[in-house]
């Protein structure tokens, strides 16, 4: 499957997660309460995705592949979204959804200048362009 069929999919999901939370914020579910489900529901399907991967043995053999050192990558990478995922709960709860939304996928301006500072990916001048005017969208929907 190509990779923009993933983003795609990825839009979708993370857009109903953020429905869904906006939705429990409106009926004032507690935002801490909110995120523990959240993170159980996350866990949940780890153990899934593990117990069919195990099954399979890709993931013992991919275990074996990368270096103990790399492991620390996807840890980090879940305690980020876990803090995120509880953060963009509150910012839902306490903001109109569709700036708090815009801001969160600002993440792509992020993710390309840290990528192309330590990973050497290239800015071409069309990438920088979509950054400013994911900029312009976000302040014309947070300021109007």
């Amino acid at each position: 499957m190509q990779w923009w069929i993933y983003a795609l999919i990825t839009m979708l999901m993370f857009g109903i997660t953020n429905f869904l939370l906006k939705m429990a914020g409106h009926y004032d579910m507690d935002s801490v309460f909110t995120a523990v489900i959240l993170w159980l529901a996350v866990g949940a399907m780890g153990l899934l995705f593990t117990l069919y991967f195990i099954s399979t043995g890709y993931f013992q053999e991919n275990l074996r592949a990368t270096p103990p050192i790399y492991l620390l990558l996807p840890i980090f990478a879940g305690i980020a979204l876990a803090i995120g995922m509880y953060t963009i709960k509150l910012a839902l709860t306490r903001g109109p959804a569709g700036p708090a939304v815009a801001i969160v996928a600002a993440n792509a301006f992020f993710v390309a200048t840290v990528a192309f500072i330590v990973l050497g990916e290239r800015l071409s001048p069309s990438k920088i362009i979509g950054m400013m005017l994911i900029f312009a969208g976000i302040a014309i929907m947070s300021l109007w």
